[in-house]
Order: structure tokens, then sequence, then C-alpha cells
């Protein structure tokens, strides 16, 4: 989970955003991209604070969702990129997507391209609140949800050298596409994994008074 998290990102703002669109069109995108992103993390984020549903259950809907949203996006992504194989080029040659770049006025053509482009933002906050929300349940300590959110932002920025690099090595967009599809899949049993061994207290620290949590992890008041 942690590897792919930023994954897609060379592909969505690279071999879509950048491919497809004209220059205004490619920053209206961002802007709204963005904004999905924002509504989506604070729609989920209702789901993660309910406290009359398990943590568990919390995990498993809220994955749930994840899986079924993102696969869709990426299906309908599929079928957009069939429809093309490159960008505009250095040589000066446009996209080979039908009829050129779109632009935002071409309500037609640019309907269905913007909108999709909006579900990624969608899909990356539903992973991002996701992964967060889970490290945030496996303890207490704040010493060690430093570490964990460490090494999630550490292998995340390792998927992001590799992803950056198949674009840069000119890899074919479809195989792009392709690759960003099944590292997700093959995420997901792991993310299953963690989200069934949830328990509903983080028992760690939750199960000491404050004196004693104190005297754990302090030596002496002026060092708290």
């Amino acid at each position: 989970m942690s590897m792919v998290s930023n994954f897609f990102y060379s592909y969505q703002w690279g071999a879509f955003n950048g491919s497809l669109f004209t220059v205004r069109t490619r920053g209206l995108n961002s802007m709204l991209y963005w904004a999905s992103q924002m509504a989506a993390a604070y729609a989920v984020s209702l789901l993660h604070d309910c406290r009359s549903i398990s943590r568990r259950k919390r995990a498993l809907l809220s994955l749930s969702v994840l899986t079924v949203f993102a696969n869709i996006v990426w299906g309908c992504t599929l079928a957009v990129q069939k429809k093309y194989t490159h960008g505009p080029l250095p040589s000066g040659e446009s996209t080979d997507y039908p009829n050129g770049l779109i632009d935002f006025k071409e309500s037609q053509r640019a309907a269905g391209p913007m909108v999709l482009y909006c579900a990624m933002g969608v899909v990356d906050a539903l992973w991002q609140s996701f992964a967060y929300w889970i490290i945030g349940t496996m303890t207490n300590d704040s010493l060690m949800l430093a570490r964990y959110a460490g090494f999630y932002k550490g292998m995340q920025s390792l998927g992001a050298t590799v992803a950056w690099q198949l674009d840069a090595h000119s890899v074919p967009l479809l195989s792009q596409l392709i690759v960003n599809w099944v590292f997700l899949d093959f995420a997901i049993p792991f993310m299953l994994y963690v989200a069934v061994n949830i328990k509903d207290s983080s028992e760690d620290i939750e199960a000491l008074s404050g004196g004693e949590w104190h005297s754990k992890y302090y030596d002496n008041i002026d060092e708290f």
C-alpha cells in the first residue's frame, strides 16, 4: 500500500492530463482534481470517525468502497487510453487522440475525460485517508506512530521514483496504466489482512494510567 500510494501520479498527471488536454484545461483539471480530493477526504472521514460502527467494520467498509471505486476508475481510464498512444511531442506533433487535444469549451468531448480525472482525485483521497487512518489505529504511542508514518512516506517516495522513471524512459502509456492497475490490486490483499486484524482499541497506552505512562516513557518532568 505504501509503494502504490503515489505511484499513479506520473500516469495521471502526465499520460492522462498532460497528454489529452490543452494547457488551460490542464490547469482547470488540476484545480478540480484537488477539489474532488478534498471533498472525498471529508466524506470518507465521516465513515472513519463513526464510533457507532466497530473499527474492523469501518476498515472493511472503507476498503470495499476504495477497491470497487478504484477498479471502476481504472477500467474507465483503460477505455480512454485505448484511443491514443502519446501526448504532444517535442517535434510539435499533437496527441493522436481523436480530434486532437481537448479544451474545456468543447463540452461534449471534455465532459467524460474531465469527470474521470476528478474521479482519479477521489481515488487518491480514499487511498491516502484509509492509509493514515489505518496507521492511526495501530497504536496510541506517538513515537511508534512517527515511525510508521516515516516508513509509509519513505516507501511512498520510493514507489513514486520508480513510476516517474517509467515515464522518463518512455514506457508506452498503456503499459504504464497496466502496471498501475496491477499494483493497486496486488496491494488490496495486504490491506485486507491489516483491516481484518484491526482491534477496537489500541491497548498499549490506553491501558496505562497517566502516571504510569509518564514513568514508562520519560525519566523526569523536564524531559516530558
